[in-house]
C-alpha cells in the first residue's frame, strides 16, 4: 500500500479460534450422542448399564493417555467397554465382537452429527454466527486450534460450519501435543508465520486456550458461555490473569486478556482490534 510517495506496510494479523464450545456446541452434542447410544445398547440387550460402563472406560482412557490426543477417541472407550462386558460373561473378547465395537462407534458419530445437523438450522447460527465467521475469514487468516483427533474435527466442521468459511485446521493429533503445551503453540505460530503480538486467540477454556496462548505472547478473549447474554467485552485485571502465568513460565506477560459475553461479541471485538491495528 502507498500513501503519496511513502510505502506503508500493513501487518497481517491472525485469529486463532478454539473449535469445541467456542464456535460449535460440542458439549450438548456429546451429551445427546451418549444418551442415544445408551438407548441403542439397551435395544440390543447387551447387558449392564451403558452409562456406567462408558464412564468407567472413559475415566481409564483419560488417565492412561493423559495429555495425548488419543485420550479423546471414543473407539478406545467402546473397545474397553466390550472387553469388560465379555470378561464378566467369562467368554472373553472374540473376533465377532469387533463388529460390536465398530457398530458402537458408528452409532456415536451418527447421533453426534445428527445433533449438529439440527442445531445449525437455528437462527442464532444462520443469522449471527455463521455470516460473521465467513466475513472474518475473508478479512484475516483464521486457524482452528483444537485438542482433538483430526478425523473427529473434520466430521464436525463438515457437518456444522458453512461451506464458504475459510480456515486452517490444526489438531493436537497432528502436533503430537495438546494445549496448553508450549509445543502446541509453537507449532501453531510456526504454521501461521505471524508475530504472536499480532494474533488473538478466542476460546472457552481458561487454562488450555487463554493462558496457554498468553504464555506465548498471544492475546486472548475468553468465552465462558458460547451464547451468554449481552454483548460486553471487558479487560481482565493483572491479578486475575497472571497467577497461573507465573506457574507456566516463571514470568508475567504484557499481552492482554479480555472476557466476552458470548462468541459473537468476542469475534466482533477481535475484528475491531485487528482493524485498529491496521490503521
Amino acid at each position: 500500500m502507498t500513501e503519496g510517495n511513502v510505502s506503508v506496510s500493513l501487518s497481517v494479523m491472525a485469529l486463532f479460534l478454539d473449535l469445541d464450545n467456542t464456535i460449535l456446541p460440542s458439549k450438548e452434542a456429546y451429551a445427546y450422542a451418549i444418551a442415544e447410544c445408551a438407548k441403542d445398547w439397551d435395544e440390543r440387550k447387551l447387558g449392564g448399564s451403558f452409562l456406567e460402563l462408558y464412564e468407567a472406560a472413559r475415566k481409564q482412557v483419560k488417565s492412561q493417555l493423559k495429555h495425548h490426543s488419543s485420550n479423546r477417541l471414543r473407539l478406545l472407550c467402546f473397545k474397553l467397554m466390550w472387553e469388560r462386558m465379555r470378561s464378566t460373561q467369562r467368554n472373553g473378547f472374540q473376533t465377532q465382537d469387533i463388529d460390536g465395537v465398530l457398530w458402537m462407534e458408528d452409532r456415536y458419530f451418527f447421533h453426534f452429527l445428527s445433533y449438529f445437523a439440527e442445531e445449525k438450522k437455528k437462527e442464532r447460527y444462520q443469522t449471527f454466527l455463521f455470516p460473521l465467521l465467513v466475513s472474518l475469514s475473508k478479512e484475516f487468516p483464521i486457524y482452528l486450534t483444537t485438542n482433538e483427533t483430526l478425523r473427529t474435527q473434520l466430521l464436525k466442521v463438515r457437518g456444522f460450519l458453512p461451506d464458504t468459511f475459510r480456515f486452517t485446521l490444526i489438531t493436537s493429533e497432528e502436533v503430537g501435543f495438546e494445549k496448553p503445551s508450549k509445543e502446541f503453540f509453537q507449532y501453531v505460530l510456526q504454521r501461521a508465520g505471524e508475530d504472536p503480538t499480532d494474533c488473538i486467540l478466542i476460546g472457552d477454556s481458561w487454562e488450555d486456550d487463554i493462558l496457554g496462548a498468553n504464555s506465548h505472547g498471544i492475546s486472548g478473549i475468553h468465552i465462558p458461555e458460547m451464547w451468554g447474554e449481552g454483548d460486553e467485552v471487558n479487560p481482565l485485571g493483572v491479578d486475575e490473569t497472571t497467577s497461573f502465568q507465573k506457574d507456566l513460565d516463571g514470568q508475567t506477560s504484557p499481552n492482554q486478556i479480555w472476557r466476552a459475553s458470548n462468541t459473537v461479541s468476542g469475534l466482533t471485538f477481535a475484528r475491531s482490534r485487528f482493524l485498529q491495528g491496521q490503521k
